[in-house]
């Protein structure tokens, strides 16, 4: 008799003692079954951050010209307008948003599961070639208007920065990305650093974001931090799938 090769890969879970999981089925609501789940993912948590933030964002920025109409200077995160170029400086912001916010789409979207599965070899998928090519599309994406920011990166396995080793540490211990800006923007010789700390499948990464123009922000920490997560949920899946395959083929020749 032939097991079902999808059992393999859905087991139950004997050790959940949860009576919404393992007990009475009527005790299911609608609720526990789906929506709490999806909510409480922090996948989707960070989505959910990244587009509440952009939301706070645009709507502040259209309030400035009547809350701030007195102001000379106004400074934003790592914004500084001057009031005469404050409407126009709110268009800009927001097209800057609009354009990380579409960036976040990409990531999350078929396109971009498409691209990674194109990184598949002998049922594997390479994380670190995978993020370092979307780094790379978002190095393109940045240098263009209307975010006009130049950076580089590194990805490294397992390794340290010495010079970086606080901000790594920070990382590792929240779970976080970590941003540190120069104060004196004018300083060329100083850069602005954005650092994350990701494990994935037992393997250390630790992605180093700088540059001496761009000044990083909330909305970039997230933007990095969901393409990681993104690019693993992906390769989970395409893995999975692939190992699903494998063994139905196995079992009907």
């Amino acid at each position: 008799m032939k097991e079902n090769p999808k059992s393999l890969f859905l087991q139950p879970d004997v050790t959940n003692e949860n009576p919404a999981i393992n007990g009475d089925p009527n005790n299911e609501t609608a609720f526990s079954i789906i929506i709490k789940p999806f909510v409480e993912s922090n996948f989707h948590q960070i989505i959910f951050q990244g587009l509440f933030l952009l939301i706070v964002w645009v709507l502040l920025f259209l309030t400035i010209p009547v809350a701030f109409k007195r102001l000379k200077r106004f400074k934003f995160l790592n914004l500084e307008f001057e009031v005469d170029n404050i409407e126009q400086a709110a268009i800009e912001t927001v097209e800057i948003s609009g354009t990380k916010a579409k960036l976040m789409a990409y990531f999350t979207g078929d396109d971009a599961s498409g691209r990674t599965l194109e990184f598949l070899f002998q049922s594997a998928v390479d994380y670190k070639k995978v993020l370092e090519y979307f780094l790379e599309e978002m190095q393109i994406g940045y240098k263009n208007h209307p975010i006009n920011g130049v950076f580089t990166f590194e990805v490294n396995n397992n390794e340290a920065l010495e010079k970086l080793s606080d901000l790594i540490g920070e990382s590792m211990e929240t779970g976080d990305a970590v941003i540190y800006n120069k104060i004196d923007e004018n300083n060329i010789l100083k850069k602005n650093y954005l650092v994350f700390y990701y494990s994935y499948n037992h393997y250390d990464y630790v992605t180093v974001i700088e540059s001496y123009t761009y000044s990083f922000d909330i909305l970039d920490k997230y933007l990095f931090e969901l393409l990681h997560r993104t690019i693993a949920k992906n390769i989970e899946n395409i893995e999975y799938m692939v190992a699903l395959t494998n063994i139905e083929d196995q079992s009907e020749s």
